[in-house]
């Protein structure tokens, strides 16, 4: 659906990804080749938790993250994140988790171009 230039894309999800610091370009390459290349964004956080308390005497030590979170469509959303995972390793203590939110619509500003070969492909 479209209005104006904001064009209101539906059956998407959003992957949200945090993992290590320093591997979000690998979780990003699995996207990637996968057929995930657009909506993307990583930063980094701050991360607390159980294995912080043990730093040197108990006291907390921050622990950096970074955290990816990538837009797709719901048909992808399996693939993608299979891809992650195992790129990623998230099936080993500390490497990180993933979680997926579908959302109702994102809106944004998608070519005339764009939206006349996506409407020919349905």
């Amino acid at each position: 659906m479209s209005k104006g230039n904001i064009t209101y894309l539906t059956d998407v999800a959003l992957i949200t990804c945090v993992v290590k610091s320093g591997m979000s370009d690998v979780i990003l390459k699995a996207a990637r080749d996968v057929g995930a290349i657009t909506g993307a964004v990583s930063f980094h956080a701050r991360g607390y938790g159980a294995r912080e308390r043990l730093g040197l005497l108990g006291i907390a030590v921050e622990a950096e993250k970074e955290v990816v979170s990538i837009v797709v469509s719901s048909e992808q959303q399996d693939t993608v994140c299979n891809s992650i995972c195992q790129a990623g390793n998230l099936d080993a203590p500390g490497n990180g988790y993933l979680y997926i939110t579908p959302l109702d619509r994102i809106a944004t500003y998608v070519p005339q171009d764009m939206l006349h070969k996506l409407e020919e492909g349905s």
